[in-house]
């Protein structure tokens, strides 16, 4: 394309330059016969520029020379935080985010996410710089197979509503609901292989095995690995059936199996078990609902420390209803108003194996979102924080944020 350009402003030059040289260069401007002779000249090099063209651009779209920009693409998301409750006071880029993507041909794509957490990475500060995904995906409806997708790389665990879908205007809410934050390790990705089926009648089903959790404790947020030099002693795996033939509704099974929560057998085999589900209706207009349950179930050793953290049984869940309305206009603007109810407890081992103190924590948030346009939002939420246990964090308070993504 910008050869093309190239030598269509040479062509104009050369018109103007042809045009203006044989009328002046002689000082027979008068000369009619000398002009009409020139511009015959003229008309015998365009035509000759034109078919020289035509060709070579031919030839480079046939030999697929137009360059790989043609087929990448680049997104992103972002979004900043300001809590002013009664925990903390405190304004936080908390994410940008950018998307790489680009396609080998139509069965064949590249996936990519590269993020900055929290502004600064390093200088003592609390920043991280982390590959969230770097992935192939091919479409294997070239074999035949319809609807068959599989990724090869580092990929999203396709666990509840918010670890695969998080961009901003995406959910209500300045922060993540703090139920998938922890239930699921949102957010949580993991190296390996992972297949998605359509299976017909609106029901596909995923399946993938990958790196697994390392946790010394039981924590399943801590024992992420974020695939850095990841110990990869034990592989786990995950399995997802998702349903979504009811106009705007998806509701979805779930499960992970850990075959060794700590990667390190000498220190006792932890055993790890994940199964929920959800539903997510998310309209662009009119009523939303999501809800989320799920439960982790750890084989711990009596002589390992989840065994007498109590880590050995964690659950959580939430309920969440809105109500969005459209207001139009040039940006295509809406606004929405939510409330969530969730409650989640990690050290839930209620057997006489655990002498510890449940640690049970309970939220509501009430807000709204205000959608400038339809991928570009301002938020505002109240929450009240509650915990069961001794020092369990308790807050209330306001968020402000504002995100995006294109």
């Amino acid at each position: 394309m910008l050869l093309k350009n190239f030598l269509k402003i040479t062509i104009i030059f050369f018109i103007t330059f042809s045009f203006v040289s044989p009328s002046f260069s002689d000082g027979h401007a008068s000369d009619m016969e000398d002009l009409k002779a020139s511009i015959k000249k003229m008309e015998a090099k365009i035509k000759s520029i034109e078919e020289t063209n035509d060709a070579l651009a031919s030839s480079l779209e046939g030999s697929g020379e137009q360059g790989w920009y043609n087929k990448t693409s680049l997104g992103g998301y972002g979004e900043l935080h300001w809590e002013n409750h009664s925990q903390a006071k405190k304004v936080d880029a908390h994410r940008y985010v950018l998307f790489i993507g680009h396609e080998f041909n139509e069965y064949l794509n590249f996936v990519s996410e590269f993020e900055l957490e929290h502004a600064i990475a390093g200088e003592g500060k609390g920043g991280e710089v982390e590959l969230e995904q770097m992935y192939l995906e091919q479409n294997l409806s070239y074999l035949g197979q319809k609807d068959t997708f599989v990724k090869y790389g580092i990929f999203l665990i396709p666990v509840g509503i918010i670890n695969e879908t998080h961009e901003p205007p995406t959910f209500y809410g300045v922060e993540r609901n703090e139920v998938e934050k922890e239930l699921g390790a949102n957010t949580w990705w993991e190296a390996g292989t992972l297949i998605q089926k359509g299976m017909g009648n609106d029901l596909d089903i995923t399946f993938a095995i990958h790196s697994g959790l390392s946790s010394t404790n039981g924590d399943i947020r801590k024992g992420r690995q974020k695939v850095g030099e990841a110990d990869a002693s034990n592989l786990a795996g995950s399995l997802r059936l998702r349903y979504t033939g009811l106009a705007g509704v998806e509701m979805a099974l779930w499960s992970n199996y850990q075959g060794d929560l700590n990667q390190t057998a000498a220190t006792g085999n932890i055993q790890a078990t994940l199964i929920g589900g959800h539903i997510n209706m998310s309209p662009s207009e009119g009523f939303g609902f999501r809800a989320v349950a799920g439960k982790w179930t750890l084989d711990c050793p009596d002589t390992h420390a989840c065994y007498s953290n109590g880590f050995a049984e964690q659950w959580g869940a939430y309920v969440e209803p809105s109500y969005r309305i459209s207001l139009g206009g040039a940006m295509d603007s809406s606004v929405g108003f939510f409330t969530r109810i969730g409650s989640r407890n990690d050290k839930a081992d209620g057997s006489a194996n655990y002498k510890g103190t449940a640690n049970k924590i309970s939220q509501i948030d009430v807000g709204m979102n205000y959608w400038l346009s339809p991928y570009a939002v301002l938020k505002v939420d109240y929450e009240v924080q509650s915990g069961t246990s001794v020092g369990a964090k308790e807050s209330q308070g306001f968020n402000f944020g504002m995100g995006y993504q294109f």
